[in-house]
């Protein structure tokens, strides 16, 4: 909506936000603000208010426009805020905000827009191993960032700096973990906690991560995006079996939530995530479903970003020349996968019980049926039985 207050005055709200804007051309100059208010009376009142502040300015002779000293983060804070502003939520805002406050906050700390240079965003960008979809959304957080900038007058259309391409055609690797590497894994990362000298937050990262580990190459669950809101409480025990249900991140593309059946491995790791968090309670296998707290929500109340503590570890591996092959957290879903293809599993219970389409699968993993010695037999004609 626009409303049309005074000349050179008006009020403005964009489909896609709550918050009025007001719009002044005062001293030859077209200034926006955004008033962070949804009342209309009220932004009606602040933008008069704002018009009689700017009036007063340039009667007094001080600039209109001051120099404005911005840091990346506060800007990109204040990105975060107009996605928190929007009336629909959508599941990939909760992405925007993990990739902001985890990954791009981070690495450009206090530095200022005069630093928000084609070449910084780039070397952000080359510092990442990013899938794909990590490098869209990345993309689409700074495209955010340019339109907050240029709306609050902070930079010119002209001057938005240019973003990496991403080639829309390139298949993505899906890598899974050899099972010597998996066995590696498995070995250090049980000890992670113990290497440096790790505070209190770090350890129980750690320690858990281990056990997340499990848990994601016993069910093929996406990291992060499917476990994130996942709550002990989501497990249903029904006569022998237990299942938790998803409903959140891509299994929305295939169905509108799935049930996976648990191994009692997957379910231990679980259980074991239960203690680590909530250690002033006596829990066991039966009872820890009870809890009524994110799977992934640490004893002190934060929920950590699981996939940037892998890259840490892997980092770790690799310096120490533990392990070469590099890996994401995503890998354990692979190895799922790849696992369940070669122990004969029938595509389409797979691709139902992953959240994918038997298409993908195909097109990704299909290929990891060769590997089946019985297969392998068929094709070359030489029985088991023959050693060479």
């Amino acid at each position: 909506m626009y409303e049309y207050l005074d000349k050179g005055l008006a009020i403005y709200r964009q489909n896609h936000t709550k918050s009025f804007y007001v719009r002044l051309r005062i001293d030859k100059k077209e200034i926006r603000r955004s008033l962070s208010v949804s009342d209309i009376s009220e932004a009606r009142s602040l933008a008069w208010r704002f018009k009689f502040k700017m009036e007063g300015k340039k009667m007094a002779g001080i600039p209109i426009l001051a120099t404005k000293e911005l840091t990346i983060n506060q800007a990109f804070k204040e990105v975060i805020k107009e996605l928190d502003s929007i009336k629909v939520q959508k599941p990939i805002y909760d992405d925007y905000r993990l990739v902001i406050t985890n990954f791009i906050i981070p690495y450009f700390k206090n530095k200022t827009i005069q630093d928000l240079t084609s070449k910084n965003i780039r070397l952000y960008f080359e510092s990442l191993d990013l899938s794909l979809t990590r490098k869209r959304i990345n993309t689409t957080c700074f495209k955010k960032l340019f339109q907050y900038l240029e709306e609050e007058d902070y930079i010119k259309k002209s001057e938005i700096p240019s973003l990496p391409k991403i080639e829309n055609n390139k298949v993505e690797v899906r890598d899974a973990f050899t099972e010597k590497d998996h066995r590696i894994i498995m070995e250090e990362l049980k000890e992670f906690h113990k290497s440096g000298k790790p505070n209190f937050k770090t350890k129980e990262y750690r320690k858990t991560l281990y056990y997340y580990f499990i848990f994601l190459c016993e069910t093929g669950v996406r990291a992060g995006e499917e476990v994130k809101n996942l709550l002990f409480s989501d497990i249903e025990k029904e006569n022998r079996n237990c299942f938790l249900k998803i409903t959140k991140g891509k299994t929305k593309a295939y169905s509108r939530a799935r049930n996976i059946a648990l191994s009692y491995k997957a379910l231990s790791a679980l259980l074991e995530i239960a203690r680590i968090q909530n250690p002033e309670k006596e829990l066991t296998i039966d009872n820890f479903t009870n809890i009524k707290k994110p799977i992934l929500e640490a004893s002190f109340g934060q929920m950590p970003c699981y996939v940037k503590v892998f890259n840490l570890f892997m980092k770790y591996l690799k310096s120490n020349n533990i392990i070469k092959n590099h890996y994401t957290l995503y890998s354990c879903r692979h190895f799922y996968i790849t696992q369940k293809l070669q122990s004969g599993i029938d595509i389409y219970v797979l691709a139902k019980y992953v959240g994918n389409s038997v298409e993908m699968i195909q097109k990704h993993y299909d290929h990891h049926h060769i590997a089946i010695q019985e297969n392998i037999d068929k094709l070359t004609g030489i029985q088991k039985s023959v050693v060479f």
